[in-house]
């Protein structure tokens, strides 16, 4: 079917003028003609138009496609039905064409009386008059608009099924750490093949019931949804449903249930028309729903499109649930480390109360000395403010050990900065000195003069220091009292800094040297076999390696080196 355009008035520059005097002679139809014009009129959209384009006959079939009455064409032009489709060329290429007396095939993109887009496939044949100008034309169209929605369901069809094999080869390679960028990403592509103007992302978080948004992307010409945004409370009646592993599909809002009034609320609020929802499941488990929208016009769900879809989110869902899994298994890495900590720190209760009672004993020792003295009334204000000088070294020690064993309790996430080594052995030293103390081990330290930073949690390195000198001290329960020695050494070199703790020990069997930081091997009766496995982990984490050897003149040496800073970052 044409549009109004075809046949632009004369103002536009599309349309020779004819003089106003010409007498326009349109067709008188014989017997023949009448019955090839009712056949005519049986098959085809059929109309015919003076010079200048205005309608001087439409035939039931155009009046049924475009919506408007006979008396309402006649006497118009085509922009009646003109649909702003095609582009500039198209009308002044088509008028060329007629005007020379050639007929013109194409297809053409109309706008019925109720804003509904048809297409026709359209034939348009100029009648001459003597002097070979076109005296009317006959417009003849074929209904294909159920044949372009076709073809356009196709092509759509064919996108998605490549943008799907595109997406299960692409989202499996990403690592875990740009999943979230790949997720949004791959809502846009899917969201601009279908001609869909949102897609969102839901999860379950921790032990919270109903699910919170994650991931969404939407045409820009729509307000952001808010952040974190948790649908338990706004979304009853789906959540519920997705909860059940059900997927939710409504053409229009005003499908859903009376049940689902609160929800349908919320869509208003939030601006689907249109809505299809899919449960994501890992395990068998639901743990989100990837959802569509349309925002502008409501949209009829086909069920090939919500079988292609389901793939896109199961796709989806494979990629969320690993990304989840790795997340948990890292969680629970921090909390085992945590407990080993713990555990080892544990182990230190009673070192701790010696390292504790000794400056508090003295700091009360100090403090009754000053109070007899001023009692007295012989009190030298030289001797007081040495007693009180006394008091603050000793509470400044206690205040040391307590705060050491508050960091390394601490179950808040550790930021990495960078970090000097030999600060960290020599804090560490300090201490775990009067627990060696007491175990009668003299704890020596050869520090390297200018060692590199590192960039690390320091209380993690800590840790690893602290479990690898008590590991020294067990192993040199046997050891006589003369050899009884652990030397903490540092270096650097081929852009490492380095930390290795020798003890005079039993050392380690041979057949235990490739075990020993594995996960829950020990050789202690009460032991969890965590300690190394944790320490390991701590250093890989940190770019680094860590080995236990030998030393051939007796007991072992454990060592880890962690990457060196350069530049400004190491100072």
């Amino acid at each position: 079917m044409t549009r109004a355009d075809m046949f632009m008035k004369p103002e536009n520059g599309l349309l020779d003028v004819e003089p106003e005097s010409r007498v326009v002679t349109l067709p008188t139809w014989t017997n023949d003609a009448i019955g090839l014009k009712t056949v005519l009129d049986e098959h085809a959209i059929v109309a015919v138009t003076d010079p200048r384009g205005r309608i001087t006959y439409a035939n039931e079939k155009f009046c049924a496609i475009s919506g408007y009455s006979r008396e309402e064409l006649i006497g118009q032009d085509y922009r009646i039905i003109n649909s702003d489709h095609c582009p500039k060329s198209f009308f002044p290429d088509l008028w060329n064409t007629i005007k020379q007396g050639n007929p013109w095939h194409g297809e053409i993109k109309n706008r019925d009386n109720e804003g509904s887009f048809y297409c026709v496939a359209t034939t348009i044949v100029p009648f001459l008059d003597g002097h070979g100008k076109p005296r009317y034309f006959v417009i003849i169209g074929d209904d294909i608009t159920e044949q372009k929605r076709l073809e356009i369901r196709l092509a759509e069809k064919l996108r998605l099924q490549q943008l799907l094999a595109e997406l299960s080869a692409q989202l499996v390679a990403f690592p875990s750490g740009q999943v979230d960028g790949a997720i949004r990403e791959a809502q846009h592509l899917i969201v601009e093949t279908l001609g869909l103007d949102r897609s969102t992302l839901w999860q379950v978080e921790g032990d919270r019931p109903g699910f919170t948004l994650t991931h969404y992307w939407q045409r820009a010409e729509w307000p952001p949804l808010p952040p974190h945004f948790y649908a338990q409370d706004k979304l009853p009646w789906a959540c519920e449903k997705i909860a059940r592993g059900e997927f939710i599909c409504f053409a229009n809002i005003d499908d859903l249930p009376p049940e689902a009034a609160r929800d349908a609320a919320c869509f208003r609020q939030y601006g689907p028309k249109s809505n299809l929802t899919i449960p994501l499941l890992a395990d068998g488990k639901v743990f989100g729903a990837l959802a569509f929208a349309l925002l502008a016009k409501e949209r009829t769900w086909q069920p090939d499109e919500i079988a292609d879809l389901k793939l896109v989110a199961q796709i989806i869902g494979n990629v969320v649930g690993r990304q989840r899994a790795e997340n948990r298994v890292e969680q629970l890495g921090a909390e085992m480390a945590h407990a080993a900590r713990s555990t080892v720190l544990g182990e230190f209760t009673a070192a701790l109360a010696h390292d504790l009672n000794q400056p508090l004993a003295a700091t009360l020792s100090n403090a009754q000395a000053a109070l007899r003295f001023i009692e007295s009334g012989t009190a030298d204000p030289g001797e007081i403010q040495a007693i009180l000088h006394d008091i603050v070294r000793d509470c400044k020690r206690a205040g040391g050990v307590i705060h050491h064993l508050r960091v390394m309790l601490n179950h808040a996430p550790v930021d990495r900065e960078s970090c000097s080594l030999n600060e960290l052995v020599r804090e560490v030293a300090e201490f775990v000195n009067e627990e060696m103390r007491g175990q009668e081990i003299e704890l020596g330290l050869a520090l390297a003069p200018a060692l590199p930073s590192v960039q690390a949690a320091s209380v993690e390195v800590q840790q690893v220091l602290v479990n690898l000198l008590i590991n020294a001290a067990q192993a040199m329960k046997n050891t006589s009292r003369e050899l009884r020695q652990i030397r903490i050494e540092t270096h650097h070199g081929e852009g490492r800094a380095t930390v290795r703790i020798r003890d005079h020990g039993c050392g380690i069997s041979p057949e235990r040297l490739n075990s020993i930081f594995n996960p829950f091997y020990t050789t202690k009766q009460s032991g969890l076999g965590m300690g190394l496995a944790i320490c390991r982990r701590i250093i890989e984490a940190h770019g680094g390696h860590i080995k236990a050897e030998n030393h051939p003149d007796g007991g072992a040496f454990f060592s880890f080196s962690l990457p060196a800073l350069s530049g400004p970052e190491a100072e």
